[in-house]
Parts: C-alpha cells; sequence; structure tokens
C-alpha cells in the first residue's frame, strides 16, 4: 500500500508519516509539500492521500482514500473513501490507522492500484 502525506507545516507531515510507517511498516509513506501534490500523486500513485484543506487535487482512479486535514478547524478532516466523502471531528492517529486498514481492504478486494 501507498500512503502520501501532503500537508501544511512540514513538521505536521513529517511527524505523520513516521506514525503511519510505525504502526503499518509495510507501507509505503511518502511525504510531499502540497504544492507539488498533483505531481506526486501522479508519480507515487499513491492508495491513500492525507492532504492540506484546499490542497486536493484531480484525484486519478488508483487513489482509493483521501484524507484533506481542515487545520483552521482544529483536526477535523473531509474524507473520501469508496466513492463518499464525510467529515469527521478531531481527528487521530487510530481514525487514520483504520482508514489505512479499510483501503486496505479495498486493494485486497480488487480495487486498482
Amino acid at each position: 500500500m501507498r500512503i502520501l502525506v501532503a500537508v501544511k507545516p512540514r513538521v505536521y507531515r513529517e511527524v505523520l508519516a513516521l506514525s503511519l510507517h510505525k504502526h503499518r511498516p509495510d507501507a509505503e509513506v511518502l511525504i510531499s509539500p502540497p504544492e507539488s501534490l498533483d505531481e506526486e500523486v501522479g508519480r507515487f500513485k499513491p492508495h491513500l492521500v492525507v492532504c492540506s484543506e484546499g490542497a486536493v487535487p484531480d484525484i486519478p482512479p488508483g487513489v482509493l482514500c483521501r484524507v484533506e486535514v481542515m487545520f483552521s478547524d482544529g483536526l477535523d478532516a473531509r474524507i473520501g473513501l469508496d466513492g463518499q466523502v464525510a467529515e469527521a471531528k478531531d481527528v487521530g492517529t487510530e481514525d487514520l490507522l483504520a482508514l489505512v486498514d479499510r483501503t486496505e481492504k479495498m486493494i485486497s478486494r480488487g480495487a486498482p492500484n
């Protein structure tokens, strides 16, 4: 599974990436500044994208889950998964790991990767 983390500030994306890698060591985790998100999505072909509010690129079909973190309102997030978009309040590590697990299940069911 490939995860792209593109949030601002840089320390947030580094901490998120380290946490994801620690809890899911088999996942490939890449960090990118939000300004390079479109390019990195095309190059890395992630299954899951964690990005800052307003940085959402045109998500190609291979991206199964998108988490748009809205720092302007705490750590709420807009989550796009399996064709549906929902909002979550005060997103934490457990929430992200649950999304990683759901995305992995989609991959194992044969979703494009």
